[in-house]
């Protein structure tokens, strides 16, 4: 139940929320009606333009999918690498020198608050289009979100594990090989895992900003001659590879688990004596090292990266990044002006999809769903909505209703949507059973379980969703300027068109340093809502 001290801090909380939501509109110059009305309209477009999908074409699209696939994995797999090495370099247990780890959590900072396709479009600007230009980008990305990732899980290990084997003498390379690997194992296949799924969306819209690569290219080039019913055809094809990828990602998780929870769950050896590992936990062991090298592999022979020409491409490097070291005073005002654009509109995307988020939530989670085919029909439209990339999504309401920032904020609240609606149901299904058996057995209705019974015990865990969907929001809303949606993206987009080196990188330290700011106010609100959780 609430008490009183809860419930007046929460509706000045909501009223605060409604205050800047409400301002975000005016300074927007957003039209409410129109916002409700889009999804109507792209609804009409997509069944009158994009259906039936060309079924036919869906051979030629499949290369594409697969290529989308196989460049994820390579750029996954050396990201993970490097991600892990950094990760060292950041933790006081294994890198005792504080110069050293704060210029690398600085460097990874700088790199993890630049959007991949910002990254894209300065690979393009340095070295021209190609395969490898894709690589790097999504390897920088993915590198500074996997860096600051295992880094925290390390540290974790090292409080309890690493500190006191360093204080009893233990070497580095024992430390690492025989307290952090078995330890961090499952942290790592976790996180790798969960970026390998964003890699396979990240991959596919690369070539929307002119790197070349993966499903982007052909579906923006579709949608440019009208060819709708490819378009439909490829995005499909889309939302079928995701939807496996995240399948088999979640299957090989689960495994994973279960066999570290049954080695973890077996008899302590007894008398100090070591237990010796099993010939067959060795054996599958090395031989998953041997299918993922052998995958690693084979995906880089399938994407064939143009190396030779991107190294051809290196004596201009220098010069093109001394012209990047220039600093544009004068665009400095206007792009704090489009960053609040940007801003604002991640933020209306935010709190409107987390609205709709919060009521698709108790209708489909397992536990408290009133009728269990709309909660599966729930669960599979967000599904798809989370499969289909926002760069994708802004293409297509484009199509339909044309550019501006209504279209922005529409796919910013399609994302949010899918993203807290899955996380919502996760934190409904993870509350025990026993309240809502006990509040029926005494009549109580639907209503009052959720309001009375679940709201109260999974409020903490919407509000820290919330404040961890923000830096995203953020980020999605800036990369969707890039093609059109406006913010400080658009104004990217036009530096580098006209190769204004001195604008572009002036608009990106005006980035960094506010998703920095931005992503300490997150992680300050989520430990400030943990904490009072």
């Amino acid at each position: 139940m609430y008490d009183e001290r809860f419930r007046i801090k929460f509706g000045l909380s909501v009223f605060a929320v409604a205050i800047v939501v409400v301002a975000c509109f005016f300074y927007l110059r957003l039209d409410a009606i129109a916002i409700f009305t889009v999804a109507p309209a792209f609804l009409s477009f997509i069944a009158t333009e994009f259906m039936p999908p060309a079924l036919d074409n869906a051979s030629a699209f499949l290369l594409p999918a697969l290529f989308t696939v196989a460049f994820a994995v390579v750029s996954t797999l050396i990201s993970a690498f490097f991600s892990f090495i950094f990760a060292l370099m950041m933790t006081e247990a294994i890198m005792p020198y504080w110069t050293v780890r704060f210029s690398v959590r600085f460097v990874m900072t700088f790199v993890r608050n630049i959007p991949v396709v910002i990254w894209a479009v300065m690979m393009v600007l340095i070295f021209g289009v190609g395969s490898m230009v894709g690589l790097m980008a999504l390897i920088m990305a993915t590198t500074g979100f996997l860096s600051r990732s295992y880094a925290e899980s390390i540290n974790e290990i090292a409080v309890r594990k690493l500190e006191p084997m360093r204080a009893s003498g233990v070497g580095k390379l024992a430390m690492i090989r025989h307290g952090l690997l078995p330890e961090f194992a499952p942290a790592w296949v976790n996180w790798t895992l969960f970026s390998f799924e964003l890699n396979v969306r990240a991959s596919a819209v690369l070539g929307l900003v002119g790197v070349g690569i993966g499903m982007g290219l052909t579906i923006q080039t579709r949608l440019t001659f009208r060819r709708f019913q490819d378009v439909a055809t490829m995005v499909l094809i889309l939302i079928i590879v995701v939807l496996a990828t995240e399948f088999i990602a979640n299957w090989m998780r689960n495994r994973f688990m279960n066999n570290v929870n049954a080695a973890s769950s077996a008899a302590p050896p007894k008398n100090n004596v070591l237990r010796v590992v099993p010939l067959h936990a060795l054996i599958k062991k090395w031989f998953a090292i041997v299918v993922i090298v052998s995958v690693f592999v084979l995906c880089i022979f399938y994407i064939d990266l143009d190396v030779a020409r991107f190294v051809g491409r290196l004596n201009r490097a220098p010069d093109i990044l001394r012209q990047l070291m220039r600093i544009d005073i004068g665009i400095i005002t206007t792009g704090l002006r489009q960053f609040s654009i940007s801003f604002a509109m991640g933020l209306v995307g935010l709190v409107l999809g987390g609205l709709l988020a919060f009521m698709l939530a108790f209708l489909a989670a397992d536990n408290i769903a009133p009728f269990k085919p709309l909660a599966m029909a729930i669960k599979g439209f967000v599904s798809i909505v989370r499969a289909v990339p926002s760069l994708i999504f802004i293409l297509m309401i484009v199509a339909a209703v044309g550019l501006g920032y209504t279209a922005g904020v529409v796919v910013l609240i399609l994302s949010s949507m899918g993203y807290l609606t899955k996380a919502f149901v996760g934190t409904i299904e993870e509350q025990h059973r026993g309240i809502i058996t006990a509040m029926r057995a005494t009549g109580a209705g639907w209503w009052q379980i959720v309001l009375h019974g679940l709201l109260p015990a999974v409020l903490t865990g919407f509000f820290a969703w919330l404040a961890i969907r923000m830096e995203t929001s953020v980020a999605e809303s800036v990369t969707l300027g890039v093609v059109g949606a406006g913010g400080i993206g658009t104004l990217i987009s036009r530096a580098e068109r006209n190769r204004d080196f001195a604008a572009l990188t002036t608009l990106i330290l005006i980035i960094v340093i506010c998703m920095a700011a931005l992503e300490w106010g997150s992680n300050y609100l989520r430990r400030r809502v943990v904490a009072r959780g």
